[in-house]
């Protein structure tokens, strides 16, 4: 996942980065979540390859990234 989202930032696209979230009556339903222990790592490397490209939510227009309801990485950026 860090090595995709370096991908896209070094296409010129911000890479959204949300937790999976099991949805009942969906094929995958059982699941599990990841733990908070690998979004936190994966946010912290992911906001590192964003801060060292110049690119922030901050910038962004509009758009889930602006937004940032579902996704902490905007957090991880300060």
């Amino acid at each position: 996942m860090v090595a995709t989202s370096d991908r896209l930032i070094q296409l010129g696209v911000y890479p959204f980065v949300v937790p999976f979230v099991p949805i009942t009556d969906t094929p995958l339903a059982q699941h599990p979540a990841p733990s908070t222990e690998f979004m936190f790592a994966l946010y912290q490397q992911v906001s590192d390859l964003l801060q060292a490209a110049g690119m922030t939510s901050e910038r962004i227009r509009a758009g889930c990234a602006k937004c940032g309801a579902c996704s902490a990485l905007s957090t991880f950026e300060r």
